[in-house]
């Protein structure tokens, strides 16, 4: 099974960084596309990587980082997207989490709860 993973992040940079970086990982498809100026952006999460004792490598979020970031002015300008095997998600997932992608709460909470 393949799974569709979408990153959001402020500037084309740190998206074409974090694509190299998963290179190194089997996707397919990956492409970087820029984000049309909105009044809002979709509810975004830090990509988070859990270990297998369900720990994440770069913090807890709780529910007050929820409301905070809901709240939040940031804006993404540019999305990374691509296709990956189940087998390597959990890979693709730790090297987002190692960069400044962010993700929709739909797919964190889809990726983190399987």
């Amino acid at each position: 099974m393949e799974h569709h993973l979408q990153a959001y992040f402020k500037n084309e940079s740190d998206a074409e960084s974090a694509l190299a970086k998963l290179q190194r990982c089997p996707i397919r498809d990956a492409r970087i596309d820029s984000i049309p100026d909105t009044d809002s952006n979709p509810f975004l999460l830090p990509a988070l990587s859990f270990t297998s004792n369900s720990t994440p490598n770069t913090g807890i979020i709780t529910d007050r980082d929820v409301i905070s970031r809901a709240d939040s002015s940031d804006t993404f300008h540019y999305l990374l997207e691509f296709y990956v095997k189940e087998e390597d998600r959990k890979e693709a997932v730790s090297i987002l989490s190692k960069t400044d992608a962010h993700l929709d709460k739909e797919a964190y909470e889809k990726i983190n709860n399987n």
